[in-house]
Protein backbone atom coordinates (compact mmCIF):
# COMPACT_ATOMS: atom_id res chain seq x y z
CA UNK A 1 0.00 0.00 0.00
CA UNK A 2 1.28 3.39 -1.09
CA UNK A 3 1.25 5.72 1.95
CA UNK A 4 3.02 8.89 0.37
CA UNK A 5 3.93 10.96 -2.76
CA UNK A 6 7.12 12.18 -4.21
CA UNK A 7 7.14 15.57 -6.36
CA UNK A 8 10.50 15.79 -8.78
CA UNK A 9 10.07 19.17 -10.22
CA UNK A 10 13.12 20.44 -12.20
CA UNK A 11 13.29 24.44 -13.20
CA UNK A 12 14.43 24.61 -16.55
CA UNK A 13 15.76 28.58 -17.13
CA UNK A 14 18.47 30.53 -18.91
CA UNK A 15 18.19 34.20 -19.63
CA UNK A 16 17.69 35.08 -22.67
CA UNK A 17 21.06 35.34 -24.83
CA UNK A 18 21.14 35.75 -28.38
CA UNK A 19 23.64 37.88 -30.36
CA UNK A 20 23.23 37.36 -34.59
CA UNK A 21 24.76 41.11 -34.52
CA UNK A 22 28.06 38.98 -33.05
CA UNK A 23 30.34 36.33 -34.28
CA UNK A 24 30.41 33.23 -32.25
CA UNK A 25 28.72 35.19 -29.23
CA UNK A 26 30.45 33.02 -26.17
CA UNK A 27 27.01 33.02 -24.09
CA UNK A 28 25.14 31.62 -26.91
CA UNK A 29 26.86 28.52 -25.54
CA UNK A 30 25.27 28.18 -22.32
CA UNK A 31 22.17 27.32 -24.13
CA UNK A 32 23.74 24.64 -26.11
CA UNK A 33 25.66 22.88 -23.55
CA UNK A 34 22.00 22.92 -21.51
CA UNK A 35 20.77 21.34 -24.56
CA UNK A 36 23.29 18.79 -25.12
CA UNK A 37 24.11 17.83 -21.34
CA UNK A 38 20.57 18.17 -19.78
CA UNK A 39 17.38 18.75 -22.16
CA UNK A 40 18.02 15.87 -24.81
CA UNK A 41 19.49 13.21 -22.50
CA UNK A 42 16.38 14.07 -20.48
CA UNK A 43 14.43 13.60 -23.19
CA UNK A 44 15.85 10.25 -23.73
CA UNK A 45 15.17 9.37 -20.24
CA UNK A 46 11.19 10.04 -20.92
CA UNK A 47 11.37 7.87 -23.86
CA UNK A 48 13.22 5.13 -22.25
CA UNK A 49 10.68 5.13 -19.41
CA UNK A 50 7.64 5.65 -21.37
CA UNK A 51 8.49 2.94 -23.99
CA UNK A 52 9.21 0.54 -21.29
CA UNK A 53 5.40 1.47 -20.27
CA UNK A 54 6.79 3.06 -16.66
CA UNK A 55 4.21 5.21 -15.21
CA UNK A 56 6.37 7.84 -14.20
CA UNK A 57 5.60 11.39 -12.84
CA UNK A 58 7.89 14.48 -13.42
CA UNK A 59 7.21 17.92 -13.13
CA UNK A 60 9.05 20.79 -15.37
CA UNK A 61 9.43 24.16 -15.06
CA UNK A 62 10.69 25.81 -18.50
CA UNK A 63 10.72 29.49 -18.41
CA UNK A 64 9.52 32.01 -21.04
CA UNK A 65 13.05 33.20 -22.24
CA UNK A 66 14.26 29.40 -22.11
CA UNK A 67 10.97 28.84 -24.66
CA UNK A 68 11.66 31.66 -26.56
CA UNK A 69 15.38 30.38 -27.54
CA UNK A 70 14.54 26.60 -27.54
CA UNK A 71 12.00 27.67 -30.69
CA UNK A 72 14.09 30.51 -32.18
CA UNK A 73 15.58 29.66 -35.74
CA UNK A 74 18.69 31.48 -35.55
CA UNK A 75 19.94 30.06 -32.75
CA UNK A 76 18.30 26.27 -33.52
CA UNK A 77 20.69 27.25 -36.82
CA UNK A 78 23.55 27.52 -34.63
CA UNK A 79 22.98 24.53 -32.36
CA UNK A 80 22.85 21.91 -34.92
CA UNK A 81 26.16 23.33 -36.32
CA UNK A 82 27.78 23.55 -32.78
CA UNK A 83 26.43 19.71 -32.56
CA UNK A 84 28.11 18.44 -35.71
CA UNK A 85 31.30 20.34 -35.07
CA UNK A 86 31.38 18.35 -31.94
CA UNK A 87 30.64 14.87 -33.88
CA UNK A 88 33.72 15.98 -35.96
CA UNK A 89 36.02 16.90 -32.81
CA UNK A 90 35.20 13.64 -31.40
CA UNK A 91 36.41 11.32 -34.74
CA UNK A 92 39.44 13.19 -34.26
CA UNK A 93 39.74 12.28 -31.09
CA UNK A 94 39.38 8.65 -31.50
CA UNK A 95 42.43 8.66 -33.88
CA UNK A 96 44.24 11.11 -31.47
CA UNK A 97 43.72 9.11 -28.64
CA UNK A 98 44.23 5.72 -30.31
CA UNK A 99 47.26 4.48 -28.08
CA UNK A 100 45.88 5.21 -24.94
CA UNK A 101 43.25 2.46 -24.63
CA UNK A 102 41.07 4.24 -21.59
CA UNK A 103 41.05 7.73 -23.37
CA UNK A 104 40.52 5.96 -26.61
CA UNK A 105 37.17 4.00 -24.54
CA UNK A 106 35.87 7.02 -23.04
CA UNK A 107 36.44 9.55 -26.94
CA UNK A 108 34.80 6.94 -28.50
CA UNK A 109 32.00 7.04 -25.67
CA UNK A 110 31.68 10.69 -26.41
CA UNK A 111 31.00 10.49 -30.31
CA UNK A 112 28.65 8.04 -29.90
CA UNK A 113 27.05 10.24 -27.52
CA UNK A 114 26.87 13.04 -29.77
CA UNK A 115 25.96 11.05 -32.49
CA UNK A 116 22.73 10.16 -30.76
CA UNK A 117 22.48 13.90 -29.44
CA UNK A 118 21.61 14.56 -33.09
CA UNK A 119 19.25 11.92 -33.76
CA UNK A 120 17.02 13.06 -30.69
CA UNK A 121 17.79 16.71 -32.10
CA UNK A 122 16.13 15.77 -35.79
CA UNK A 123 13.57 13.49 -33.89
CA UNK A 124 12.35 16.33 -32.65
CA UNK A 125 12.69 18.59 -36.11
CA UNK A 126 15.53 20.52 -34.35
CA UNK A 127 12.40 21.65 -31.76
CA UNK A 128 13.35 19.71 -28.68
CA UNK A 129 9.97 21.44 -27.16
CA UNK A 130 8.54 19.30 -29.09
CA UNK A 131 9.63 16.39 -27.20
CA UNK A 132 8.65 18.04 -23.97
CA UNK A 133 5.12 18.66 -25.37
CA UNK A 134 4.67 14.74 -26.11
CA UNK A 135 5.34 13.78 -22.60
CA UNK A 136 3.02 16.69 -21.02
CA UNK A 137 0.64 15.20 -24.03
CA UNK A 138 1.19 12.04 -22.73
CA UNK A 139 0.43 12.94 -18.82
CA UNK A 140 4.14 11.92 -17.58
CA UNK A 141 5.47 15.61 -17.61
CA UNK A 142 3.59 18.31 -16.13
CA UNK A 143 5.41 21.66 -17.50
CA UNK A 144 4.70 24.82 -15.18
CA UNK A 145 5.84 28.64 -16.10
CA UNK A 146 7.54 31.57 -14.43
CA UNK A 147 7.92 35.09 -14.36
CA UNK A 148 8.77 36.88 -18.10
CA UNK A 149 12.14 37.06 -17.51
CA UNK A 150 12.62 35.22 -14.04
CA UNK A 151 12.39 39.00 -12.47
CA UNK A 152 12.88 38.61 -8.22
CA UNK A 153 9.26 39.74 -8.07
CA UNK A 154 10.24 40.55 -4.57
CA UNK A 155 12.44 43.41 -5.49
CA UNK A 156 10.16 45.06 -7.84
CA UNK A 157 6.90 44.73 -6.20
CA UNK A 158 7.35 48.73 -5.14
CA UNK A 159 5.76 48.85 -8.63
CA UNK A 160 3.04 47.12 -8.92
CA UNK A 161 2.25 46.89 -12.69
CA UNK A 162 5.68 45.66 -13.61
CA UNK A 163 5.00 42.24 -11.41
CA UNK A 164 1.33 41.80 -13.24
CA UNK A 165 3.30 42.63 -16.40
CA UNK A 166 6.12 39.69 -15.50
CA UNK A 167 3.50 37.07 -14.32
CA UNK A 168 0.63 37.75 -17.30
CA UNK A 169 3.72 37.74 -19.96
CA UNK A 170 4.83 34.64 -18.39
CA UNK A 171 1.42 32.83 -18.33
CA UNK A 172 0.28 34.54 -21.80
CA UNK A 173 3.66 33.09 -23.39
CA UNK A 174 3.18 29.43 -21.76
CA UNK A 175 -0.12 29.53 -23.32
CA UNK A 176 1.56 30.59 -26.82
CA UNK A 177 4.12 27.78 -26.81
CA UNK A 178 2.16 24.84 -25.32
CA UNK A 179 -1.83 25.78 -26.34
CA UNK A 180 -3.09 25.12 -23.04
CA UNK A 181 -3.19 27.44 -19.66
CA UNK A 182 -0.53 26.57 -16.89
CA UNK A 183 -1.41 25.48 -13.48
CA UNK A 184 1.30 25.61 -11.60
CA UNK A 185 4.43 28.92 -11.52
CA UNK A 186 7.93 28.30 -10.52
CA UNK A 187 8.06 31.91 -8.82
CA UNK A 188 12.33 32.71 -9.89
CA UNK A 189 14.52 31.65 -7.05
CA UNK A 190 11.72 31.07 -5.42
CA UNK A 191 11.43 34.04 -4.20
CA UNK A 192 7.88 34.57 -2.39
CA UNK A 193 7.15 37.35 -0.81
CA UNK A 194 3.16 38.57 0.91
CA UNK A 195 1.01 39.83 -2.15
CA UNK A 196 2.03 38.25 -5.32
CA UNK A 197 -0.31 34.85 -4.37
CA UNK A 198 -3.16 37.87 -5.35
CA UNK A 199 -1.92 38.16 -8.96
CA UNK A 200 -1.57 34.61 -9.28
CA UNK A 201 -4.98 33.53 -8.04
CA UNK A 202 -6.26 36.25 -10.76
CA UNK A 203 -4.11 34.63 -13.54
CA UNK A 204 -5.52 31.15 -12.66
CA UNK A 205 -2.38 29.49 -11.22
CA UNK A 206 -3.65 27.12 -8.67
CA UNK A 207 0.35 26.28 -7.16
CA UNK A 208 3.44 27.57 -6.27
CA UNK A 209 7.16 26.25 -5.14
CA UNK A 210 8.24 27.27 -2.14
CA UNK A 211 11.81 27.40 0.18
CA UNK A 212 11.12 25.51 2.77
CA UNK A 213 11.68 28.29 5.20
CA UNK A 214 8.29 30.06 3.76
CA UNK A 215 7.10 27.14 4.76
CA UNK A 216 8.23 26.35 8.48
CA UNK A 217 7.72 30.25 9.29
CA UNK A 218 4.61 30.32 7.89
CA UNK A 219 1.69 31.72 9.38
CA UNK A 220 -0.44 30.19 11.44
CA UNK A 221 2.86 27.72 11.54
CA UNK A 222 1.74 24.84 9.47
CA UNK A 223 1.05 21.44 11.07
CA UNK A 224 3.15 18.94 8.96
CA UNK A 225 5.77 21.91 7.85
CA UNK A 226 6.82 20.62 4.45
CA UNK A 227 5.46 17.73 4.21
CA UNK A 228 2.08 18.71 2.98
CA UNK A 229 1.39 21.80 1.32
CA UNK A 230 -0.29 24.68 2.44
CA UNK A 231 -2.75 27.36 0.94
CA UNK A 232 -3.12 30.82 0.75
CA UNK A 233 -6.32 32.97 1.95
CA UNK A 234 -6.51 33.45 -1.62
CA UNK A 235 -6.60 29.79 -2.48
CA UNK A 236 -3.00 29.42 -4.16
CA UNK A 237 -1.63 26.67 -3.20
CA UNK A 238 1.94 26.39 -1.97
CA UNK A 239 4.63 23.63 -1.39
CA UNK A 240 7.39 23.54 0.54
CA UNK A 241 11.19 22.45 -0.22
CA UNK A 242 11.82 19.02 1.07
CA UNK A 243 15.16 19.48 2.69
CA UNK A 244 16.71 16.27 3.16
CA UNK A 245 16.11 15.35 -0.36
CA UNK A 246 17.72 18.29 -1.07
CA UNK A 247 20.86 18.32 0.31
CA UNK A 248 21.30 14.59 -0.67
CA UNK A 249 21.34 15.96 -4.40
CA UNK A 250 22.62 19.84 -4.29
CA UNK A 251 25.89 19.29 -2.01
CA UNK A 252 28.77 18.40 -4.39
CA UNK A 253 30.95 17.44 -1.14
CA UNK A 254 28.14 15.64 1.10
CA UNK A 255 25.84 14.35 -2.13
CA UNK A 256 26.33 12.13 -4.80
CA UNK A 257 27.59 14.45 -7.28
CA UNK A 258 30.61 14.90 -5.47
CA UNK A 259 31.34 11.34 -6.03
CA UNK A 260 35.13 10.17 -6.85
CA UNK A 261 33.32 8.05 -9.85
CA UNK A 262 31.69 10.49 -11.72
CA UNK A 263 33.18 12.76 -14.27
CA UNK A 264 35.18 15.93 -13.22
CA UNK A 265 33.83 18.73 -14.58
CA UNK A 266 36.78 21.19 -14.00
CA UNK A 267 38.96 19.76 -16.43
CA UNK A 268 38.16 19.83 -20.45
CA UNK A 269 39.95 19.66 -23.79
CA UNK A 270 39.13 22.89 -24.98
CA UNK A 271 41.55 24.49 -22.61
CA UNK A 272 44.48 21.53 -22.08
CA UNK A 273 44.75 20.96 -25.73
CA UNK A 274 47.23 22.86 -28.35
CA UNK A 275 45.72 25.56 -29.87
CA UNK A 276 46.77 24.46 -33.23
CA UNK A 277 44.61 21.28 -32.83
CA UNK A 278 41.70 22.81 -30.54
CA UNK A 279 41.25 26.33 -32.50
CA UNK A 280 38.33 25.20 -34.82
CA UNK A 281 36.18 23.92 -31.62
CA UNK A 282 36.79 26.86 -29.38
CA UNK A 283 35.69 29.91 -30.31
CA UNK A 284 36.44 31.72 -33.30
CA UNK A 285 38.12 34.38 -31.31
CA UNK A 286 40.60 31.98 -30.20
CA UNK A 287 38.98 32.02 -26.45
CA UNK A 288 39.62 28.41 -24.84
CA UNK A 289 36.00 27.30 -23.70
CA UNK A 290 34.50 23.77 -22.86
CA UNK A 291 33.94 21.79 -25.54
CA UNK A 292 31.52 19.16 -23.67
CA UNK A 293 34.99 16.13 -24.07
CA UNK A 294 36.29 16.60 -20.77
CA UNK A 295 38.38 12.87 -20.19
CA UNK A 296 38.95 12.43 -16.32
CA UNK A 297 36.86 11.77 -13.50
CA UNK A 298 36.66 13.57 -9.83
CA UNK A 299 39.25 11.01 -8.25
CA UNK A 300 39.54 12.73 -5.11
CA UNK A 301 41.18 16.25 -3.42
CA UNK A 302 44.08 15.97 -6.05
CA UNK A 303 45.48 17.54 -9.05
CA UNK A 304 46.29 14.13 -10.59
CA UNK A 305 42.80 13.31 -12.02
CA UNK A 306 42.38 9.71 -13.53
CA UNK A 307 40.54 8.84 -16.80
CA UNK A 308 36.84 8.37 -16.44
CA UNK A 309 35.37 5.13 -16.12
CA UNK A 310 31.74 5.11 -17.67
CA UNK A 311 31.03 1.58 -16.23
CA UNK A 312 32.29 3.04 -12.87
CA UNK A 313 30.03 6.12 -12.94
CA UNK A 314 27.12 3.94 -13.90
CA UNK A 315 27.25 1.35 -11.30
CA UNK A 316 27.63 4.95 -8.90
CA UNK A 317 24.64 6.05 -10.65
CA UNK A 318 22.63 2.94 -9.59
CA UNK A 319 24.11 2.58 -5.95
CA UNK A 320 23.25 6.45 -5.71
CA UNK A 321 19.52 6.12 -7.12
CA UNK A 322 19.01 3.17 -4.80
CA UNK A 323 20.11 5.00 -1.74
CA UNK A 324 17.84 7.60 -2.80
CA UNK A 325 15.05 5.88 -3.30
CA UNK A 326 15.31 3.87 -0.24
CA UNK A 327 15.54 7.22 1.97
CA UNK A 328 12.42 8.30 0.19
CA UNK A 329 10.45 5.09 1.38
CA UNK A 330 11.84 5.83 5.21
CA UNK A 331 11.08 9.19 5.10
CA UNK A 332 7.82 8.80 4.09
CA UNK A 333 7.20 5.66 6.80
CA UNK A 334 8.42 7.96 9.26
CA UNK A 335 6.12 10.96 8.07
CA UNK A 336 3.23 8.69 7.61
CA UNK A 337 2.99 7.45 10.70
CA UNK A 338 1.99 10.53 12.41
CA UNK A 339 -0.01 12.52 9.16
CA UNK A 340 -3.22 12.35 9.31
CA UNK A 341 -2.90 13.02 5.53
CA UNK A 342 -0.76 11.33 2.73
CA UNK A 343 2.84 13.18 2.86
CA UNK A 344 4.26 14.64 0.06
CA UNK A 345 8.02 15.04 -0.31
CA UNK A 346 8.49 17.86 -2.61
CA UNK A 347 11.96 17.86 -4.62
CA UNK A 348 12.86 20.80 -6.26
CA UNK A 349 16.30 21.60 -8.53
CA UNK A 350 17.88 23.09 -10.89
CA UNK A 351 17.54 21.07 -14.43
CA UNK A 352 21.15 22.01 -14.90
CA UNK A 353 22.39 20.11 -12.39
CA UNK A 354 21.51 16.95 -14.19
CA UNK A 355 23.98 16.59 -16.81
CA UNK A 356 25.69 19.47 -17.01
CA UNK A 357 27.17 20.11 -13.46
CA UNK A 358 26.65 16.33 -12.77
CA UNK A 359 26.71 14.69 -15.69
CA UNK A 360 25.58 11.50 -14.71
CA UNK A 361 22.50 13.45 -13.26
CA UNK A 362 19.68 11.92 -16.35
CA UNK A 363 20.77 8.60 -15.85
CA UNK A 364 20.56 9.19 -11.90
CA UNK A 365 16.78 10.20 -12.23
CA UNK A 366 15.88 7.73 -14.95
CA UNK A 367 17.44 5.08 -12.03
CA UNK A 368 15.33 6.66 -9.29
CA UNK A 369 12.01 6.69 -11.18
CA UNK A 370 12.43 3.46 -12.36
CA UNK A 371 12.75 2.20 -8.61
CA UNK A 372 10.31 4.73 -7.55
CA UNK A 373 7.63 3.19 -9.75
CA UNK A 374 8.64 -0.69 -8.31
CA UNK A 375 5.88 -2.29 -5.90
CA UNK A 376 8.19 -2.52 -2.64
CA UNK A 377 8.12 1.29 -2.46
CA UNK A 378 5.75 2.86 0.06
CA UNK A 379 5.11 6.03 -2.31
CA UNK A 380 4.03 6.84 -5.85
CA UNK A 381 5.70 9.72 -7.66
CA UNK A 382 3.14 12.59 -8.75
CA UNK A 383 3.19 16.19 -9.66
CA UNK A 384 1.51 19.15 -7.48
CA UNK A 385 -1.52 19.25 -9.08
CA UNK A 386 -2.60 15.91 -9.20
CA UNK A 387 -1.95 16.02 -5.46
CA UNK A 388 -3.97 18.86 -4.89
CA UNK A 389 -6.80 17.31 -7.00
CA UNK A 390 -6.56 13.92 -4.70
CA UNK A 391 -6.42 15.74 -1.56
CA UNK A 392 -8.40 19.11 -1.89
CA UNK A 393 -9.16 19.84 2.13
CA UNK A 394 -5.70 21.70 3.01
CA UNK A 395 -4.29 23.48 5.91
CA UNK A 396 -4.50 27.39 5.20
CA UNK A 397 -1.40 29.39 5.69
CA UNK A 398 0.19 32.37 4.67
CA UNK A 399 3.92 31.22 3.76
CA UNK A 400 7.10 33.73 4.97
CA UNK A 401 9.11 35.69 2.93
CA UNK A 402 11.60 33.74 1.37
CA UNK A 403 13.59 32.28 -1.37
CA UNK A 404 16.11 29.81 -1.98
CA UNK A 405 19.05 31.88 -2.12
CA UNK A 406 21.91 32.06 0.64
CA UNK A 407 20.07 32.33 3.82
CA UNK A 408 16.68 31.97 2.29
CA UNK A 409 16.50 35.68 1.99
CA UNK A 410 17.06 38.09 -1.20
CA UNK A 411 20.32 38.88 -0.28
CA UNK A 412 22.04 37.40 -3.22
CA UNK A 413 20.29 39.38 -5.64
CA UNK A 414 20.10 43.05 -3.32
CA UNK A 415 23.79 43.88 -1.75
CA UNK A 416 26.73 46.61 -2.12
CA UNK A 417 27.75 44.68 -4.93
CA UNK A 418 24.46 45.15 -7.32
CA UNK A 419 22.26 47.12 -5.31
CA UNK A 420 22.92 49.83 -8.15
CA UNK A 421 20.40 48.18 -10.74
CA UNK A 422 17.37 48.57 -8.66
CA UNK A 423 17.42 52.27 -8.61
CA UNK A 424 17.64 52.21 -12.84
CA UNK A 425 14.90 49.77 -12.99
CA UNK A 426 12.74 50.94 -10.75
CA UNK A 427 13.06 54.76 -12.93
CA UNK A 428 12.55 52.48 -16.11
CA UNK A 429 9.72 51.13 -13.79
CA UNK A 430 7.61 54.19 -13.29
CA UNK A 431 8.82 55.62 -16.78
CA UNK A 432 6.98 52.08 -18.70
CA UNK A 433 3.91 52.90 -16.63
CA UNK A 434 3.99 56.47 -17.93
CA UNK A 435 3.95 55.69 -21.31
CA UNK A 436 1.48 53.16 -20.95
CA UNK A 437 -0.92 55.36 -19.44
CA UNK A 438 -0.18 58.46 -22.06
CA UNK A 439 -0.57 56.30 -25.54
CA UNK A 440 -4.01 55.21 -25.21
CA UNK A 441 -4.46 55.11 -29.23
CA UNK A 442 -0.70 54.80 -30.55
CA UNK A 443 0.44 54.98 -34.36
CA UNK A 444 1.61 51.42 -35.20
CA UNK A 445 5.48 52.83 -35.48
CA UNK A 446 4.35 54.27 -31.62
CA UNK A 447 2.64 51.17 -30.90
CA UNK A 448 6.31 48.41 -31.39
CA UNK A 449 8.31 51.41 -29.66
CA UNK A 450 5.95 51.05 -26.75
CA UNK A 451 6.09 47.27 -27.04
CA UNK A 452 9.86 47.01 -27.62
CA UNK A 453 10.10 49.50 -24.72
CA UNK A 454 8.23 46.84 -22.48
CA UNK A 455 10.81 43.92 -23.88
CA UNK A 456 14.28 45.92 -22.76
CA UNK A 457 12.80 46.86 -19.40
CA UNK A 458 11.82 42.93 -18.80
CA UNK A 459 15.24 41.84 -20.37
CA UNK A 460 17.22 44.30 -18.03
CA UNK A 461 14.78 42.93 -15.22
CA UNK A 462 16.47 39.28 -15.14
CA UNK A 463 17.65 37.70 -11.97
CA UNK A 464 20.51 36.06 -13.82
CA UNK A 465 22.13 39.12 -13.85
CA UNK A 466 22.77 40.10 -10.16
CA UNK A 467 23.39 36.34 -9.31
CA UNK A 468 26.23 36.59 -11.90
CA UNK A 469 27.36 39.88 -10.29
CA UNK A 470 27.00 38.10 -6.54
CA UNK A 471 29.02 35.39 -7.89
CA UNK A 472 31.53 37.21 -9.69
CA UNK A 473 31.09 35.19 -13.01
CA UNK A 474 30.92 36.93 -16.02
CA UNK A 475 30.58 40.13 -14.60
CA UNK A 476 30.98 42.27 -17.28
CA UNK A 477 28.68 40.56 -19.67
CA UNK A 478 26.06 40.93 -17.23
CA UNK A 479 26.86 44.43 -16.47
CA UNK A 480 26.81 45.36 -19.96
CA UNK A 481 23.10 43.68 -20.57
CA UNK A 482 21.56 45.48 -17.73
CA UNK A 483 22.86 49.04 -19.45
CA UNK A 484 22.08 48.08 -23.01
CA UNK A 485 18.57 47.22 -22.08
CA UNK A 486 18.26 50.33 -19.75
CA UNK A 487 19.89 52.75 -22.19
CA UNK A 488 17.88 50.90 -25.40
CA UNK A 489 14.90 51.71 -22.73
CA UNK A 490 15.65 55.52 -22.58
CA UNK A 491 16.31 56.00 -26.03
CA UNK A 492 12.72 54.86 -26.73
CA UNK A 493 11.66 56.45 -24.12
CA UNK A 494 12.33 60.01 -25.20
CA UNK A 495 12.10 58.78 -28.61
CA UNK A 496 7.83 58.36 -27.80
CA UNK A 497 7.37 61.57 -25.45
CA UNK A 498 9.26 63.58 -28.58
CA UNK A 499 7.35 61.79 -30.65
CA UNK A 500 10.40 61.27 -33.11
CA UNK A 501 11.11 57.56 -33.39
CA UNK A 502 14.24 56.67 -35.02
CA UNK A 503 12.58 53.29 -37.16
CA UNK A 504 16.26 52.32 -38.01
CA UNK A 505 17.09 52.22 -34.41
CA UNK A 506 13.82 50.26 -33.37
CA UNK A 507 13.91 47.86 -36.59
CA UNK A 508 17.88 46.83 -34.70
CA UNK A 509 16.13 46.49 -31.62
CA UNK A 510 13.48 44.09 -32.76
CA UNK A 511 15.88 42.10 -34.77
CA UNK A 512 18.44 41.70 -31.61
CA UNK A 513 16.05 41.58 -28.57
CA UNK A 514 13.01 39.32 -30.23
CA UNK A 515 11.66 37.88 -27.30
CA UNK A 516 7.87 37.74 -27.19
CA UNK A 517 6.64 38.86 -30.21
CA UNK A 518 3.10 39.26 -29.03
CA UNK A 519 4.31 41.32 -26.19
CA UNK A 520 1.79 43.88 -24.90
CA UNK A 521 2.42 47.33 -23.09
CA UNK A 522 -0.92 48.13 -22.29
CA UNK A 523 -0.21 45.40 -19.49
CA UNK A 524 1.61 48.19 -17.24
CA UNK A 525 -1.28 50.27 -17.44
CA UNK A 526 -1.85 51.41 -14.09
CA UNK A 527 -5.93 51.08 -12.44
Amino acid sequence: MKKGYVALVLHSHLPFVRHPDINDALEERWLFEVMSECYMPLLKVYENLLDEGIDFKVTMSITPPLMEMLEDEYLNERYFKHLRKLIELTQKEIVRTKNDEKMNAVAYFYNERFIELLEIYNKYDRRILNGFRRFSESGNLEIITCSATHALLPLLEINEETVKAQLTTGVENYYEHMGKMPNGIWLPECAYTYKLESYLRDLGIKYFICESKGIQYGSPRPRYGTAAPVVTPNGVVAFGRDEESSHQVWSSFAGYPGDVDYREFYRDIGFELPKDYIGPYINAGGIRIDTGIKYHRITGKTENKDIYNREWAMNKVESHANHFTHSKNDQIEELSRNMDVAPILTCPYDTELFGHWWFEGPEFIEKFMRKSCEDWTNYQLITPWEYINKYPSIQCSTPSPSSWGADGDYSVWLNEGNDWIYKELHQCEVAMTRLANTFDRPSDIERRALNQAARELMLAESSDWPFIITTNTTVKYAVNRINSHINKFSKLYDDLTKKAIEEKSLNNMEKIDNIFKNIDYTLYKSK
